[in-house]
């Protein structure tokens, strides 16, 4: 196994035909969906931040084991692909049996061509996998939920957005060197983040930063578990690159709403 992905918990096998990966000895009835906690959050309160500032975080809408179910499945039992940007600024996405396929030397390069790409533009480097087409049944329980009708209007409740349908829903991992430089998403209404990271400090980066148009940093949110952000697509913002001293790997799982 290359040393550029995460272990999977043993017994991980692909079922292409369903187009999902599948645990061992696991059954859907062994993962119940999790329960939102919508009756403790102020919705006119959050509404209110949201229209001022564009942006809002809520500590704690998942019950304590619910979100430890959806760590342990992040960080044991999701099949990650790696996902970077080519030195021609094109997004690339390499499945595990793909990086097995390829030299260290190789994947050496493409690593140093998306750090080169960073200096100058938009750029990448992550592991992640697109929930949206492919879950695995350790995830799938918290993705259903997240691509529920109840969520749309929760989060619509909290930034008084209206209509909110799914367009994309992604589980992330970045390791100690990881990062995502500067960007903006215009064609969607509303993004999200569900940060799933234990432990984190401060000074290991992996903030979700926001920036002004002079440069200046407006503001940042520190990984934290069971820490739900919703901001509006079109803030420039970056996820600092991790520190290469940095305790473990940050988790998430992010998505837009168009």
């Amino acid at each position: 196994m290359n040393a550029f992905l995460l272990p999977c918990k043993a017994g991980e096998v692909s079922s292409k035909a369903e187009g999902r990966v599948e645990t061992e000895g696991a059954t859907p009835t062994d993962h119940p969906m999790p329960t939102l906690l919508t009756d403790q959050f102020d919705f006119a309160g959050y509404e209110s931040r949201f229209t001022g500032k564009g942006r809002i975080r809520l500590e704690g809408a998942l019950p304590e084991d619910h979100a430890l179910r959806v760590h342990h499945a992040l960080e044991q039992q999701t099949p990650w692909d790696l996902q970077i940007v080519t030195k021609e600024g094109r997004p690339a996405i390499l499945s595990r049996a793909e990086l097995q396929t390829l030299s260290p030397e190789i994947i050496q390069t493409r690593l140093q061509d998306a750090a080169e790409r960073a200096q100058t533009g938009l750029s990448y480097l992550r592991l992640g996998l697109d929930l949206i087409d492919a879950d695995t049944i350790a995830l799938a329980p918290f993705s259903n939920l997240l691509k529920s009708e109840a969520f749309a209007a929760f989060c619509g409740q909290l930034t008084g957005l209206s209509g909110l349908e799914l367009a994309s829903l992604d589980a992330v991992c970045y390791r100690n060197g990881d990062f995502f430089t500067q960007h903006t998403d215009t064609s969607a209404r509303l993004c999200f983040e569900w940060n799933f990271t234990q432990g984190w400090r401060s000074d290991w980066g992996g903030q979700m930063l926001f920036h002004s148009p002079s440069g200046d940093i407006e503001g940042g949110i520190m990984p934290r578990f069971n820490d739900l952000s919703l901001f509006a697509c079109d803030q420039p913002r970056s996820i600092a690159s991790v520190a290469p001293y940095a305790g473990g790997p940050r988790f998430s799982i992010t998505g837009r709403f168009g």
